[in-house]
């Protein structure tokens, strides 16, 4: 629900201050729609657990399974929040045409190139040990491959636009997480 919560929050937030959120997709349209809807439906499987409601799995995933998947969801949770309030402004999904946007490098994204992937990411994979359907897996499976190609173009797209400020970025901080051993 805090999921849902959140892009209420954003899309009711962009709304009021006259946001545009929607940017040229990176990837052929298709994809990106087909991303989406394996994230909704991901998504659908965690609520469906979350309420209780059986669905057929390939499994029983057990309590041990159950707690590491609760740890990455709260963990995703965490991750998607600190990622989109850093963001503010600057969050869009698809590539930006505004010269109003600058480059994050410091707090979460000091971690990571792309927390917002990072967070939804950790979200899906809980979905799937949760609920451990063929059709959940294969969605999480799908949608994790389509956002990996929207990151690489996404990462494209900034390198043209900061040039030399990303290409140093991109040498200090990993596209999915950096370990800092100091």
């Amino acid at each position: 629900m805090l999921i849902f919560l959140l892009v209420a929050v954003v899309i009711t937030r962009a709304v009021i201050q006259k946001q545009k959120i929607i940017g040229r997709p990176p990837i052929p349209v298709i994809f990106f729609i087909l991303a989406k809807m394996m994230v909704v439906i991901n998504l659908a499987f965690l609520l469906l657990r979350g309420f209780q409601i059986n669905v057929s799995t390939i499994c029983n995933p057990g309590f041990t399974a159950d707690i590491i998947a609760l740890a990455l969801l709260v963990s995703g949770t965490v991750v998607l929040y600190v990622s989109t309030f850093q963001l503010n402004k600057d969050l869009i999904f698809g590539l930006s045409d505004s010269d109003d946007h600058h480059l994050l490098t410091k707090g979460i994204y000091s971690l990571s190139r792309h927390p917002f992937y990072l967070g939804f990411i950790l979200i899906l994979f809980s979905s799937c040990l949760l609920t451990p359907s063929y059709i959940n897996i294969v969605a999480f499976l799908i949608a994790w491959f389509i956002h990996h190609f929207i990151m690489i173009e996404e990462e494209k797209f900034l390198e043209s636009v900061y040039g030399e400020e990303y290409r140093l970025y991109k040498k200090r901080v990993s596209r999915y997480v950096t370990f800092k051993l100091s």
